[in-house]
């Protein structure tokens, strides 16, 4: 069988329950990066209820800015607003908070190249040679922030630039935000056939420990559903964050 950590990003949404339920029945543990922004405008209390059944929150940001159209300034205060919430979540839930984990909106780390896109093209580079981003890397392994992805066995993770980063990255993007009204039709993948097509076709198989992003978004829950459903069925498993 071959292993997934789950990320998800941009929780909560008003669907956030629900995935949460959806991943209970299934036994999935996730990683959600969460923005101060849907915070505010959703509340915690899902987040408080997922951190309760065994989930973990990782920041994402307050505003999603690309990091690199962001002063170093504006960068930090938009990382420290959100950990701020995501504290506040931890202590309203009784659970103690053992990790410190940040994702770059669009993998954007500071330099305005939005990584998430391309990310197959970086193995061989070093991915944090970018003055820019060498300052915001040098903040977070400060703070903390650090990787929680151990069993990740894919060639991605053999370049060191991207094993001991202090942001998490990933292995595979579902492209599931690809779905969404304003997306639809733009990119290569145009239905969810086409993203499960995706799937088969990866080298997900070959490796273990393989790093998923999906998203929390109003439009985006049909198609997680529908993928992570189309993982189980091929024998994919899920490991735990804690």
């Amino acid at each position: 069988m071959t292993s997934c950590y789950l990320t998800i990003d941009d929780s909560p949404s008003p669907h956030t329950d629900a995935m949460i339920d959806f991943l209970d029945e299934r036994k999935i543990k996730a990683l959600l990066f969460v923005r101060g922004d849907m915070i505010d405008k959703h509340g915690m209390e899902s987040l408080i209820r997922a951190v309760k059944r065994g989930h973990v929150l990782g920041n994402h940001s307050y505003s999603h800015k690309r990091f690199g159209e962001l002063s170093y300034d504006e960068a930090i205060a938009e990382i420290e607003k959100t950990d701020t919430l995501i504290d506040d979540v931890y202590v309203r839930s009784g659970i103690k908070r053992t990790g410190y984990y940040f994702r770059f909106p669009y993998l954007d780390r500071g330099d305005g190249d939005p990584v998430e896109r391309h990310f197959d093209n970086v193995v061989e580079a070093n991915i944090n040679d970018d003055p820019r981003i060498i300052k915001i890397q040098n903040y977070l392994h400060d703070k903390g922030y650090t990787q929680p992805f151990d069993l990740c066995t894919h060639p991605y993770y053999q370049n060191a630039s991207i094993k001991n980063a202090a942001d998490c990255l990933m292995t595979y993007s579902s492209f599931d935000w690809m779905m969404t009204d304003r997306h639809k039709g733009k990119w290569d993948y145009k239905t969810i056939d086409d993203l499960k097509t995706k799937i088969d076709h990866s080298d997900m198989k070959n490796h273990q420990g393989n790093i998923l992003i999906f998203h929390d978004q109003d439009e985006t829950f049909e198609t997680f559903k529908s993928l992570i459903d189309h993982m189980i069925n091929k024998g994919y498993t899920f490991l735990d964050f804690q």
